[in-house]
């Protein structure tokens, strides 16, 4: 739902814009959460917050005395009380809540500030007098804020439906946008599939005055290279102070907290910190009775006293809740990404704040030969386009028009390396490290949230900024395949540490001489049995994903007769850009071949839908909201 929406158009009344507001608001078209509708409305400018009650935020916007600064606040910062400790000589008396501290901070130091905000969020600040709005996002981007000008008008909003509901422009497909979302899982930088549609990078301010739009950044991720380098035990036991640490204050306040825990390394080290604060909290797990994650989240929960629940094999689930996952995910990711939405009512009766091991690839370098092999920037960017970009560009040929890839390789192959120059790591670790976080991550992270926050929030403890701050610092030879993050583990929670991981389907171990070999047998094993006739293939002792997603798709063909079909015929995915002969092709490799093309019809199917709700404007068979979350 669009949290947050606003208008700048200096020509509209205060009765226009006030109209322009309740449109976006209404979108949304589900019953209200229980909250607030919080607002400032002015001649040329308006902005508002639909609140649902569960960040305790308090009344908003935070205002000046004279009324000349109004200020919304979007999301959370988790170091108020530190920040309203250091600052008091600049604060009124009495000020702690969170969007009063933010409007006095940032008049008294500037934008400045915000590299001392840890949290996620978004802001809006409006200058009455000057006529000027400024909007910030976090660090990372997970509070995604959209935006589209139109002359002399800004549109933002935290949903892109809440664009489309009022704006007055021509709605199209962005051809780059589309094939990057192909190639990459994600919109690409600032892109999204729709034209002149843009996303606000993370850790930006934009600034609207006079007619004039600017976008600058004030951080941006970077392993500091210059650093002293510490022993192993060092990263290590900091690394677990700082993340208990970054636990607890995701476990302040008065709500209900849950989490969810798969069988990796992310969540359960959240986890494990939890237990630290005696906290029996809901954990949730997702997937097949039979699969690793729900068999080894189970072992986690019970070691840890966690309340255990397992969502299990839901039957066909992917027909009915496709349309209203794509009416939230709004066609930036698959909705197969997505498919726990049908779940969300009942674990609303348990949690209204989610805690996530989302974003620990700050401790990741994940490798791959070719990458192990460079000894430049170049050799690294090219082993990156080589792993990421190129067979998804070859694949992508299975299904779009050799018209439309003429008119939109190029600039693609450009933008990915033009996406480099903010990348200033020279190491090729650091390098791949750095450019995964910034233009990769966005497929897992920055869109989930988009997904049912009138129902809960998320809080994400690996993106605490002191422990960010710390593990930028560590070096690549310590990051190898997650080294210091495996030993932390493994020392600071031995409980846990003989619970098999979901990747390897082994206890984990923190030795990285001893891990990789094995890792490569088994990689090199794996390419082997792709040649292999699959009924001739030994069957794994445990499956490995928490959903054969192939599977499932086979298992429901009316993806393809009531949804793909209908929105090739109705020109929903048009004939310039879609290949509809070569569609029908992989089409029927997946059902009648068992080839694996889920990934494919299910962007498709994605990007059909959400051009049919938001590039035409065609509710007529309205997705039903109200039955997929049970409400």
């Amino acid at each position: 739902m669009p949290h947050l929406v606003g208008i700048w158009s200096m020509e509209r009344s205060e009765e226009e814009i006030r109209s322009c507001l309740a449109k976006q608001l209404q979108i949304v078209r589900i019953p209200r959460a229980a909250g607030t509708d919080h607002c400032a409305v002015y001649p040329g400018f308006g902005m508002a917050f639909q609140d649902p009650g569960i960040l305790q935020n308090g009344p908003q916007p935070a205002s000046t005395e004279d009324g000349r600064y109004r200020l919304l606040l979007d999301g959370e910062i988790w170091n108020a009380e530190e920040l309203a400790l250091q600052f008091r000589q600049d604060l009124p008396q009495g000020t702690c809540r969170p969007p009063e501290l933010c409007l006095r901070l940032l008049l008294r130091h500037g934008t400045t500030v915000l590299g001392l905000l840890n949290g996620i969020f978004c802001i809006v600040l409006y200058d009455a007098r000057n006529r000027t709005v400024t909007i910030c996002s976090d660090r990372y981007g997970f509070r995604s804020v959209y935006y589209v000008q139109r002359s002399n008008t800004l549109l933002f909003a935290t949903e892109i439906k809440g664009l489309t509901a009022v704006d007055p422009g021509p709605k199209a497909w962005d051809g780059i946008g589309i094939l990057e979302g192909y190639c990459y899982g994600t919109q690409f930088m600032e892109r999204t599939w729709m034209e002149g549609y843009r996303r606000l990078p993370p850790a930006s301010i934009m600034t609207m005055e006079g007619g004039r739009l600017s976008v600058s950044s004030y951080w941006s991720y970077k392993y500091d290279e210059a650093c002293k380098t510490l022993d192993q035990p060092t990263y290590f036991t900091t690394y677990g102070k700082l993340l208990d640490r970054a636990v607890e204050r995701c476990l302040r306040g008065g709500r209900r907290v849950g989490i969810f825990l798969s069988g990796g390394y992310d969540s359960r080290a959240v986890a494990a910190c939890i237990q630290r604060h005696h906290l029996p909290l809901p954990a949730f797990t997702f997937g097949h009775s039979s699969s690793r994650d729900v068999r080894f989240a189970s072992m986690l929960a019970k070691a840890l006293g966690l309340e255990h629940h397992a969502f299990t094999d839901p039957g066909l689930y992917l027909v009915a809740n496709c349309p209203s996952i794509v009416w939230r995910t709004e066609g930036l990711s698959s909705f197969a990404d997505t498919t726990s939405m049908h779940h969300h009512a009942i674990l609303k009766k348990h949690a209204d704040i989610i805690l996530t091991g989302f974003l620990a690839e700050f401790g990741g370098s994940h490798t791959w030969p070719q990458l192990l092999m460079a000894r430049s920037r170049t050799a690294a960017i090219r082993a990156i386009f080589d792993r990421y970009v190129a067979p998804r560009l070859a694949a992508a040929r299975r299904i779009f028009t050799a018209s439309f890839l003429t008119s939109t390789e190029a600039a693609v192959r450009g933008r990915f390396h033009a996406s480099f120059e903010k990348i200033a790591n020279d190491h090729p670790l650091n390098i791949a490290d750095s450019w995964n976080f910034t233009h990769l991550q966005p497929c897992s992270t920055f869109h989930s949230t988009s997904v049912d926050r009138h129902l809960f929030e998320v809080r994400a403890p690996h993106m605490d900024w002191d422990l960010v701050q710390f593990l930028l610092t560590i070096p690549p030879y310590a990051r190898l395949e997650q080294r210091v993050y495996k030993k932390m583990i493994a020392y600071a929670f031995p409980a846990i540490r003989q619970v098999p991981c979901t990747n390897s389907g082994a206890p984990i171990n923190p030795s990285f001489l001893r891990e990789y070999p094995g890792m490569t047998f088994r990689y090199l094993g794996r390419k082997v049995l792709d040649h292999v006739p699959a009924a001739l293939r030994p069957r794994p002792a445990l499956g490995r994903e928490f959903r054969s997603l192939a599977d499932d798709f086979r298992s429901e063909p009316d993806l393809v007769s009531r949804l793909l079909h209908p929105l090739l015929r109705q020109g929903f995915l048009p004939s310039e850009i879609f290949d509809a002969n070569a569609i029908e092709r992989i089409v029927s490799e997946h059902y009648q071949n068992r080839q694996s093309h889920e990934a494919a019809i299910g962007r498709l199917i994605s990007w059909g839908l959400a051009a049919k709700y938001f590039l035409h404007d065609d509710l007529s068979d309205p997705p039903d909201i109200l039955q997929a979350e049970g409400q």
